[in-house]
């Protein structure tokens, strides 16, 4: 049984370097995109169960920077971005676990990284449109 998790890092890896032969930095790129549309995911999740009172968890409120956008945005990087940031490194590139998924699979059809990030991306959109008229 193939792992959806894998086959969307392979078509990430495998699409971003047919697309940008000559981009060294490939790694770094893929890791944050894909860490950051993971953490929108984990936002959407979390958003609707607060709107539906199933789970509410407490505002960290970090106050490092003199605006409030800044502290928002550093705030919502450490609670969703930053494990999936820690948690994709390890399970793709530490000790180039990824040769071994491309190689696994690398026969792909269906395009999973951008079918997965154009839908989180709007899903995310329309969820804090939705959650701010209803709210």
């Amino acid at each position: 049984m193939k792992n959806i998790y894998y086959q969307l890092w392979s078509d990430a890896i495998l699409s971003f370097r047919k697309h940008n032969p000559n981009r060294n930095d490939w790694k770094l790129t893929l890791l944050t995109f894909i860490s950051w549309i993971n953490a929108l995911n984990l936002w959407i999740i979390m958003l609707w169960l607060k709107f539906f009172k199933i789970l509410v968890l407490p505002h960290i409120h970090i106050a490092i920077f003199p605006g409030k956008l800044l502290n928002d945005f550093l705030s919502f990087a450490i609670i969703f971005a930053l494990p999936f940031f820690i948690l994709n490194y390890f399970l793709i590139f530490y000790n180039k676990r990824y040769e071994r998924i491309i190689s696994k699979y690398s026969n792909l059809k269906t395009r999973f990284a951008l079918i997965y990030s154009i839908s989180i991306a709007l899903l995310a959109f329309l969820s804090a449109l939705l959650y701010g008229a209803l709210q």
